[in-house]
């Protein structure tokens, strides 16, 4: 076979694996009925995470993950690794399934996977819990993998991901683990502050108060990161609707994107807090100009239909 044949077999591979729209229908029409209430509307998963935002990406989707990511000796892949890890919470998840399956791991259909991890030796059901347990295969697999539960705890590094250190393992050893991931954020932090030291200094002298600015932009922004992704695993809609209280008590956000600008209004509105919604949707019309006014227009029209909703639901 050629180098030109061997090139046209790897484009015509990922031309087959489904793109993340693709896999996220073909996974939303698998999960069975009895275990949608374990999930977010479908309204809620989305082939792009943060849409509309600075911080938009597409999703990798799992399937997507499988041809640029390195299998454990035991043939399992980073979610599947952490699964494991979690596997006491299912099934049947009090809380429901956290939205990071979707938009970090690419698995929309998560009982699915926890199926197969029972059908591959992995996991089992306690009798006395109904939960999943580890079986012994599941214990060593998780042993050798410590990275994956480690690197989802500790993901505040956006640009040194669990795909990066899986790739940077490989098949061997994995023991080594926090040694790689302490070099690495050596040396992405150190670069970082070069960098943004260099321009920050620039900035101050051209444009004094683009520098303020700027500044106080990145302090939020990092907040606001940090508080998604807690957020994404807790579900402490109390917690995360009095950080973005004290967002807007000082201005709102530093930085444009109607899916932050609306960000408090949708966290009221799920919490039924209707009156509070409208609230900040008419602050958000009043002071973050003409640019918002549609969008905030077509939310007061949908949290006053909520509300008579809800209000004739409480008359019957």
């Amino acid at each position: 076979m050629g180098l030109f044949d061997i090139f046209k077999k790897k484009t015509k591979e990922r031309s087959l694996v489904p793109t993340a729209q693709e896999a996220l229908l073909k996974q939303t029409a698998t999960i069975p009925d009895s275990e949608k209430k374990y999930y977010q509307p479908d309204s809620y998963y989305k082939a792009k995470s943060h849409d509309g935002t600075p911080f938009e990406s597409e999703v990798v989707s799992f399937e997507q993950r499988k041809n640029t990511s390195i299998p454990s000796n035991n043939g399992l892949y980073v979610p599947e690794i952490l699964m494991l890890h979690f596997c006491k919470k299912y099934p049947n998840p009090k809380g429901g399934y956290p939205g990071y399956w979707w938009y970090k791991y690419g698995i929309r259909d998560v009982g699915s996977v926890y199926e197969s991890l029972v059908d591959r030796g992995f996991l089992i059901i306690n009798d006395k819990t109904g939960k999943y347990e580890l079986t012994n295969l599941g214990k060593t697999e998780l042993e050798e993998n410590a990275y994956v539960p480690y690197m989802h705890r500790h993901s505040k590094y956006t640009t040194f991901t669990v795909w990066d250190l899986n790739q940077l393992l490989g098949t061997g050893n994995k023991s080594n683990y926090m040694e790689i991931i302490e070099k690495k954020h050596a040396d992405i932090d150190n670069g970082n502050e070069d960098s943004n030291k260099s321009f920050m200094k620039e900035l101050k002298v051209i444009d004094p108060e683009g520098y303020r600015l700027l500044k106080s932009q990145d302090k939020q922004i990092k907040a606001v990161q940090a508080t998604d992704e807690k957020y994404a695993e807790d579900k402490d809609i109390d917690w995360i609707i009095n950080f973005w209280e004290e967002i807007w008590k000082d201005g709102g956000p530093k930085f444009e994107g109607s899916g932050w600008m609306f960000r408090l209004p949708d966290l009221y509105i799920k919490a039924k807090r209707y009156d509070d919604a409208i609230a900040i949707v008419q602050k958000i019309k009043k002071t973050k100009g003409s640019y918002y006014s549609n969008k905030a227009n077509s939310y007061i029209t949908k949290i006053e239909e909520r509300r008579a909703k809800e209000a004739t639901k409480k008359i019957k």
